[in-house]
């Protein structure tokens, strides 16, 4: 059973020059497939700076998993789980950008509302920055194998600007002063907090590593014809506009018209497969795109740009039905 949206798919706001095609959403395997084979987890430890934040922010990772609205994994305060995701921690950077800047600011007012006379004031303002690298293991409970090593980096800054001049207001312009100063410190130095916003702001990348999830795809249509038949029936161009201007029931039902008056015109099979596939039928798109190529690739002269969403579309539908599979096949209790 698949498990899409409801059928809404939309047209892609796309500039006059971009192929037009239509959205749908989809799951879609995570990175690491293996960890398909592992829904009942839990965390264990993570060594390095900021170990807490980062046991604390998988865990939460974990716990709000989804999959078309419901939980992935099924119990994930089990004593003896499936598998365990442990870690560790590097700061990769510390470093720190100096700027000077001036800005006008009133010094005497006149009124509530009106300034008398302004100064110009100029300050410093240091800008620390430090990134992190977060490795994380899948290891198997029963036997204590690693699964997989996922790492992700992610930075976080904090700037603080302090007054060291202030002048007479002559007209002088404001902004920046000169150059950034650059400044790169030892890593055992970096800011404590810093480094836990910094592993905060790496953990939620993991969440396309260890689980399943929805994704947008899209559907692009053949907008040009390919063959004889195409480019005489004003049908096709009044699809392809309709497609463009966001009519996607309308257009869709020009192209299944067009499909059954002319079932060897790849265009035409291809962007009524683009609408099978925007509905959610893998298989039934699969077949159509596939036939589409096979013509195709018997057309002499035609151009690898004319005939790139064929081969693109059925790349696309292959990997998506495979990775349903992979989903499908899940060890999952949930329902999935």
């Amino acid at each position: 059973m698949k498990h899409f949206l409801p059928v809404a798919i939309a047209l892609l706001s796309a500039a006059a020059c971009q192929t037009p095609g239509y959205e749908y959403s989809a799951r879609a395997a995570p990175n690491f497939p293996e960890a398909l084979n592992y829904t009942d987890v839990s965390v264990g430890r993570f060594r390095g700076p900021a170990s807490d934040v980062a046991e604390a922010g998988f865990q939460a990772l974990i716990e709000d998993a989804e999959l078309g609205g419901q939980r992935w994994f099924t119990n994930t305060q089990s004593r003896r789980p499936q598998g365990i995701y442990e870690g560790e921690v590097f700061i990769t950077g510390f470093r720190r950008e100096t700027r000077l800047q001036r800005e006008r600011r009133c010094d005497t007012h006149r009124g509530l509302f009106s300034c008398e006379t302004y100064v110009v004031v100029e300050q410093r303002c240091p800008k620390d920055i430090v990134d992190v690298s977060v490795a994380a293991t899948l290891v198997d409970f029963a036997s204590g194998r690693p699964v997989f090593t996922a790492e992700r980096g992610a930075g976080a800054e904090r700037e603080e600007c302090f007054d060291i001049a202030v002048y007479p207001d002559t007209g002088q312009a404001t902004g920046a002063v000169g150059e950034t100063v650059n400044e790169t410190f030892n890593l055992r130095d970096a800011p404590v907090g810093l480094v836990a916003d910094a592993v905060a702001a790496a953990i939620p990348g993991f969440r396309f590593d260890i689980a399943p999830y929805m994704t947008t795809l899209r559907a692009e249509i053949v907008s040009k014809p390919l063959v004889p038949e195409e480019a005489s029936d004003y049908r096709f161009e009044a699809a392809v506009k309709a497609t463009r201007r966001g009519e996607i029931i309308g257009a869709c039902a020009q192209w299944q018209e067009l499909a059954a008056a002319y079932p060897s015109a790849p265009g035409i099979l291809h962007n009524w497969g683009a609408c099978t596939e925007a509905r959610g039928d893998l298989a039934g798109a699969h077949t159509l795109y596939a036939r589409s190529a096979e013509i195709a690739r018997g057309i002499p002269l035609l151009r690898d740009r004319d005939a790139r969403p064929i081969f693109d579309a059925l790349a696309r539908v292959s990997r998506g039905r495979y990775e349903d599979q992979l989903i499908d096949g899940a060890r999952n209790p949930a329902g999935y």
